[in-house]
Parts: C-alpha cells; sequence; structure tokens
C-alpha cells in the first residue's frame, strides 16, 4: 500500500481547513446578520431555515472546484455551525445533520455525472461549467438536503407544513447559491488582477 506524499497530505489538511473555515463564517453571517433581520420581518418557519443561506452557495462552489476534496471540510464546517450556533447538542442528530448536509451536494454533483451533465471545474475539459448547469446542480441538492434535514430534524410535522419547511429550505438556499456564485464571479477577477 502506497502512503500518500507530504504534499498531498499538505493539500488535504489545507483544503479541509480553509473549507471549514469559509463555510463556518458563512454560517457565522447567517446567524448574526441574515436571521436577525429575517425575524423582524417574517414569521418563524423553522429556526434552521434562512431566505439567504450562504454556506449553501459555499457547499455547492467548493464542491464544482474541488470534488470530493471538499466533504472534509464542509462536514467539520457543517458540526461547528449546528453546534455553536444553531443548537443542535444531540451527538447523533448533530453527526448525522452534518453528514448530510456535508455529503449530498457532492453525491448529487456526482449523479449529475454519472448522467453525463458534468458541473465540476476541469474534471473532464478545461471549460468551467456553464452557469445554468450549476444552478441545476445547486437547485437538486437543495432539494435533497431540505427533505433529509426536515426529515431528521423536525420528523412529527404534517405535509402542509413539510412543503412549506422544504420552500423556506430551498429559497434560501437558491438565493445563497447565487449570491455566491455572483460573488465569486466579480470577486475573482480583481483578485486575479491583485496578485498579478
Amino acid at each position: 500500500m502506497k502512503l500518500p506524499a507530504a504534499w498531498q497530505v499538505r493539500d488535504v489538511v489545507l483544503t479541509t481547513a480553509a473549507l471549514a473555515c469559509l463555510y463556518f463564517l458563512a454560517y457565522g453571517l447567517v446567524w448574526a446578520v441574515i436571521t436577525p433581520l429575517q425575524e423582524g420581518l417574517l414569521p418563524e418557519i423553522t429556526r434552521f431555515a434562512s431566505l439567504l443561506f450562504l454556506p449553501h452557495g459555499i457547499r455547492v462552489l467548493a464542491t464544482a472546484l474541488v470534488g470530493g476534496k471538499a466533504v472534509p471540510g464542509l462536514v467539520l464546517g457543517e458540526l461547528a455551525g449546528n453546534y455553536l450556533l444553531w443548537g443542535i447538542h444531540d451527538p447523533v442528530t448533530l453527526l448525522l445533520a452534518s453528514l448530510i448536509a456535508g455529503t449530498v451536494t457532492w453525491a448529487v454533483f456526482e449523479g449529475l455525472f454519472v448522467l453525463r451533465i458534468n458541473a465540476f471545474y476541469l474534471r473532464v475539459t478545461d471549460e468551467p461549467p456553464p452557469f445554468h448547469t450549476l444552478m441545476l446542480a445547486g437547485i437538486l441538492a437543495s432539494a435533497a438536503n431540505a427533505f433529509l434535514l426536515t426529515s431528521l430534524l423536525e420528523p412529527d410535522l404534517g405535509a402542509g407544513s413539510v412543503m412549506a419547511i422544504l420552500a423556506a429550505y430551498m429559497t434560501g438556499d437558491i438565493t445563497g447559491l447565487l449570491a455566491v456564485l455572483l460573488g465569486a464571479h466579480y470577486i475573482m477577477p480583481l483578485v486575479s488582477r491583485a496578485c498579478e
């Protein structure tokens, strides 16, 4: 059995740490800024849904950029966010919710890839995936994530309440995805120019 080289281990550790921090930062922004504004404007559907959920955008962009290497960082960021900010303290629920949210997006990307829809950057071609492909992957990941997390976190709801919660989750995920993708679209060229 061949062991990974030191640079490969360093790459995984740095990727994991950077994504966990970025993901937790996005969670913190939602918790500290968006949630208080939302609570003042709208009645609470569920404490776990936000109208602008930036972590979903981070999940989609990270998965598109680094594929399965994103999963450990996303799971760690999800663990921290769920425990520290959303108050999920039951160990089994915390672990399951974090694993679901950290892996579903990658699973959707892989499923689309099997169907010959490539949402990964640089996996098959040097061209980035089209915007509509990233949005498709993000919407499908949001739907799967919303269904699984609602089933886990709020299992005693009626069908009408479940539909309202799924709609709330998906609204926040999709607006968060759009915000992150648009932010990346406009910020990355500035960063590239500054590094030249």
